[in-house]
C-alpha cells in the first residue's frame, strides 16, 4: 500500500467536533464568501488541523464518545479535498508511532480488516487532539487572550512547543527529602483514614490474596493517581492497609527478587507505571516521598490537580477518565466525562 492510497483512504472518514465548538469554529474559520476576523485560519478543514497541532503540542487530548453513543457532533465538511495539510498531518501522525502503536511499515504487511482498526485509530487519535486544542482556542478567545495577527497560529505554536519541552523535562519520579514535618502529616494522615484526598494501598503491585504479582493492584494505583489529578490535589500512601494497618514496601520488595537495591527496583517499577498508563505528562504532577512510620517504610505520593487538563488511563487499548468521589475512585463514562471535562476546567 502506498501513501496515496493510504491517505485516499483516512479522507474516506470524516472526523468530527462538538456542537459545543460551534462558536468557536464560526468564530474562526472562513466559510465560502464569509471572511472572519481571523483569516489566518483558512476554512472549517484547515482550523481543524490546525487544532489538532496545537492540541498535540499542549499534550490535550479529549476524546470524543463513540460515533454510536451521541449525536451531538459534526463531520468536517470536505474532508476529502486534496491538500498538501492532510499530508503535513499523516506526517505529524507517524512520528507518534509510540502513541498510535504502529509504524508506516507495518501498514503494508497489514489485512484489510485489520489496516481499518487502524484507520479508525487514527482518527480518533485525530478527534481527540484537534478537540483539545479547540477547546484551548475557544478558552483563550473567551478570556481575550488571543491577539488576532498573520502570525497567530505561528506564536501560538511556538508557545505551545515551550511547553511541551517543559512536560518534557519530568520524565522520572525525584525521591524528596523526608524531614519531621513529613513524618507528622503522614502519620496525621493515616489517623484520619481514607478521604477524598487521601487513599491507603497495601502493595504496589503484589496481590496479598496469591502473594504474586498482579497488573489489576498495579492499576488500581495508577487509577487513584489520575483520579486525583482529574479532580483536586491528593495523597496515595501505598504500604497501608484500609484498616490504617502499617505493612510497609517488604511484600513487594520480594516480588523483585535477588536485586542489589530494592529500593531502587521499586521506583523504577512505579516510574514505568506511570509512563506506561499516562504518560510522562503525568510526572509533573507527583511528589514521592519514603517515610518511616512504626518501623515500616512506606511510599507516599503527594498528587496535584492538573490544572493545565485532564489525564487519561491506557488500559488495554482503550482511554479511560477517573475521579474522586468521596472517598473512593470513580470511572466517568463517555457523556459524563464530556461534562466533566467541560465545566471542572475552565
Amino acid at each position: 500500500m502506498n501513501s496515496e492510497t493510504f491517505k485516499s483512504q483516512i479522507l474516506i472518514k470524516r472526523p468530527r467536533y462538538a456542537n459545543s465548538r460551534i462558536p468557536i469554529i464560526q468564530a474562526f474559520a472562513n466559510k465560502g464568501q464569509s471572511k472572519s476576523d481571523y483569516s489566518q485560519f483558512g476554512p472549517i478543514y484547515e482550523l481543524y488541523i490546525y487544532a489538532f497541532i496545537l492540541g498535540l503540542k499542549r499534550n490535550l487530548k479529549l476524546p470524543l464518545p463513540n460515533r454510536n453513543l451521541t449525536t451531538e457532533f459534526i463531520e468536517v465538511g470536505k474532508w476529502k479535498r486534496d491538500s498538501t495539510l492532510v499530508d503535513f498531518l499523516l506526517m505529524i501522525i507517524f512520528s507518534h508511532c509510540e502513541e498510535i502503536g504502529f509504524t508506516w511499515n507495518e501498514l503494508e504487511d497489514m489485512e484489510e480488516t485489520q489496516l481499518n482498526v487502524v484507520i479508525n485509530d487514527i482518527i480518533t487519535f485525530i478527534e481527540s487532539y484537534a478537540n483539545g486544542g479547540l477547546e484551548y482556542l475557544q478558552k483563550e478567545y473567551e478570556q481575550n487572550n488571543l491577539l488576532n495577527s498573520p502570525y497567530m497560529f505561528v506564536d501560538l505554536l511556538a508557545e505551545s512547543c515551550g511547553k511541551m519541552l517543559e512536560h518534557e523535562i519530568s520524565t522520572t519520579l525525584e525521591v524528596e527529602e523526608v524531614d519531621e514535618d513529613l513524618v507528622r502529616s503522614t502519620v496525621k494522615l493515616i489517623e484520619q483514614g481514607e478521604t477524598s484526598n487521601t487513599e491507603f494501598k497495601s502493595t504496589l503491585r503484589v496481590n496479598l490474596h496469591t502473594n504474586q504479582p498482579d497488573d489489576k493492584m498495579e492499576l488500581s494505583c495508577i487509577k487513584t493517581l489520575a483520579g486525583f489529578m482529574n479532580t483536586k490535589s491528593g495523597t496515595l500512601l501505598i504500604g497501608v492497609s484500609d484498616t490504617k494497618e502499617m505493612l510497609g514496601l517488604d511484600t513487594d520488595f520480594k516480588s523483585f527478587g535477588n536485586k542489589h537495591d530494592l529500593l531502587d527496583e521499586f521506583q523504577k517499577h512505579l516510574d514505568n507505571l506511570i509512563e506506561k498508563y499516562m504518560g510522562n505528562s503525568a510526572f509533573a504532577a507527583l511528589t514521592l516521598y519514603f517515610p518511616e512510620i512504626e518501623g515500616q517504610m512506606i511510599c507516599r505520593l503527594d498528587v496535584d490537580f492538573r490544572k493545565n487538563g485532564p489525564i487519561f488511563v491506557k488500559n488495554k487499548g482503550a482511554e479511560e477518565f477517573y475521579i474522586r468521589r468521596s472517598a473512593s475512585t470513580k470511572a466517568l463514562n463517555p457523556s459524563e466525562m464530556m461534562a466533566y471535562i467541560e465545566n471542572h476546567w475552565d
